[in-house]
């Protein structure tokens, strides 16, 4: 387990719902529409504390000689010792985030069942669609399967490829080269996936005519006297079966690795997670058309691309990359962006550690609120590379989504090998297996004696509340409502006195008052919630 304490955790973006202008690939996509802060328009219906955007920072105060409320400014004119501390009610104090390492690493196995099927399944990639899950792989093949809680896969007869005089099966005329996504505003392309690829040097150059100002020298690559040119590539699918790869690279640059698109619907416009590289521009003196030469000492970094063109995107830039403290022979290899279930304001990444110094990977977790400024929570990775001799005991690299299983468990599909990552391939063996968290308990806050905060105002998807809470012995966690103004008042019969405390170790327990079973709001109404904490941690918060 990991920890951080409150303070040592640099803040992020303190607002949690944003509306950005996505214009003209390239262009400033950070050009605010509306104003920002409370209250905050929830769009799921949970929330979980993976930083400190839903805790408000609370704030300062002083009082005069008479006890009223008394200002920074020049017009109080109070000796050194006169003033009177007040602070803001429930300032957040005793909390901290806590990032709990996975209990269960279990490998999956999907056997071969009918004739189609030549070895075992791989799944590709996973996304959930209206409740079901949806992954793309291959048995010998490319095929689909669905599964309703994450661990039972079934393969739907689709009618589309012929096997044996038969087209009773999964099989499908193309698959994905990545991991999918779904594009809400498009019908015709809902599907779409980005993943690495290259391009002859012919190929560059009427690339680079078409868009001199997207792709970068990292990008070249000579391998056995040949000239290519790394990039990134999209494929489009109307319906998941049928893909198209687009002719042209969305982008030219060294993004070779598995890297991760989504469309954000705060920002109306696509955004890729990519592999970026690090170095500093080659002394202008040498003239060499060869620009390779970043390649012996360039660490892997992690960076985004936003467009509202999926055809077209900027040069990525970098938001991830070895810092002071890590040791200089780490790379950050993945980056495994996903998000919380139920929970699309709260964005992880799960990138996979490559460590040169022993050819060894680790899977660490970063936490944002706007995709753009990411912080690591805790200082030690949630997994490491199982001990030499296992299936994955030679490396692991961890891939999205973050699934909520039929049990209320969180899991978090990993590919694992048996040597490690640069070790000869020839007899290699490689899986795949589920990284699982019971009860959905990847980070808490906790109060590891007692402890108070406030969330900042939000809309509530739902009147009723409820908590995954797990209090130690002689703990206990009471909740108060107040309306959705700074400084208002609590709601009626919603106060911590009329609180029924909560007590014990809870997947889901409704939060009740003495007379009251849910919040008292309106329709589209904001809240506050206030929250005391004795020896207990809080994983969740639920509305419906």
């Amino acid at each position: 387990m990991t920890a951080i304490i409150l303070g040592g955790l640099r803040p992020g973006i303190w607002s949690a719902i944003f509306l950005f202008h996505c214009a003209s690939p390239g262009a400033d996509l950070t050009t605010p529409l509306a104003p920002r802060g409370e209250p905050y328009q929830l769009n799921g219906s949970r929330i979980v504390f993976t930083n400190w955007t839903f805790v408000r920072a609370g704030g300062v105060g002083w009082l005069d000689r008479e006890g009223k409320p008394a200002w920074a400014t020049t017009d109080y004119k109070l000796d050194r010792e006169e003033g009177t501390w007040n602070p803001e009610p429930y300032n957040p104090w005793g909390i901290r985030i806590r990032a709990h390492a996975p209990s269960e690493l279990r490998k999956m196995e999907i056997e071969p069942e009918f004739p189609w099927e030549s070895r075992q399944l791989a799944i590709d990639s996973i996304v959930e669609d209206g409740g079901i899950y949806k992954a793309w792989g291959s048995c010998g093949a490319p095929c689909y399967l669905e599964s309703k809680d994450g661990l039972s896969w079934e393969r739907p007869k689709l009618g589309l490829v012929e096997h044996a005089g038969s087209k009773e099966n999964n099989l499908i005329p193309s698959g994905p080269h990545g991991q999918v996504f779904i594009d809400p505003t498009s019908d015709s392309e809902r599907y779409k996936c980005v993943y690495e690829g290259s391009i002859s040097a012919e190929e560059f150059e009427k690339y680079r005519a078409r868009r001199p100002d997207a792709w970068s020298s990292v990008a070249q690559r000579i391998i056995n006297d040949e000239t290519r040119y790394w990039c990134l590539k999209g494929s489009v699918s109307p319906d998941g079966f049928h893909w198209d790869e687009l002719p042209d690279p969305l982008v030219v640059e060294h993004c070779d690795t598995l890297n991760v698109g989504w469309y954000d619907p705060r920002r109306a416009c696509y955004t890729a997670y990519v592999r970026t590289w690090n170095p500093l521009p080659r002394a202008p003196s040498i003239r060499s058309s060869r620009w390779d030469s970043w390649l012996g000492h360039a660490r892997r970094s992690i960076g985004i691309t936003r467009s509202r063109d999926f055809r077209n995107f900027p040069l990525p830039r970098t938001l991830l990359e070895t810092g002071p403290e890590l040791p200089p022979t780490i790379g950050l290899y993945t980056n495994c962006f996903t998000w919380i279930p139920k929970a699309p304001e709260c964005l992880l990444m799960f990138p996979a550690l490559y460590d040169l110094n022993d050819d060894t990977t680790s899977i660490r977790l970063a936490s944002s609120s706007d995709g753009e400024v990411w912080n690591w929570i805790g200082d030690e990775p949630l997994m490491r590379t199982a001990p030499f001799g296992q299936w994955d005991g030679g490396c692991i690299f961890a891939s999205p989504p973050l699934l909520e299983l039929g049990d209320g468990s969180f899991a978090l599909r990993y590919f694992g090998s048996d040597v490690p990552h640069k070790y000869p391939r020839g007899l290699m063996k490689t899986g795949w297996g589920y990284a699982i968290w019971p009860k959905g308990r990847l980070i808490g806050l906790e109060a590891e004696e007692r402890g108070e905060f406030a969330t900042v105002a939000v809309i509530p998807k739902g009147n009723r509340l409820h908590l995954n809470v797990n209090t130690k012995r002689a703990g206990k966690v009471l909740v108060a409502a107040q309306t959705g103004r700074h400084r208002g008042p609590i709601l009626e019969g919603r106060s911590f006195e009329d609180c029924v405390p909560i007590v014990g170790d809870h997947v889901r327990v409704p939060v009740r008052w003495k007379d009251h079973e849910d919040l008292g709001l309106a329709p589209g109404e904001p809240v506050i919630l206030l929250f005391k904490m004795e020896r207990a941690e809080l994983f969740a918060l639920e509305f419906e």
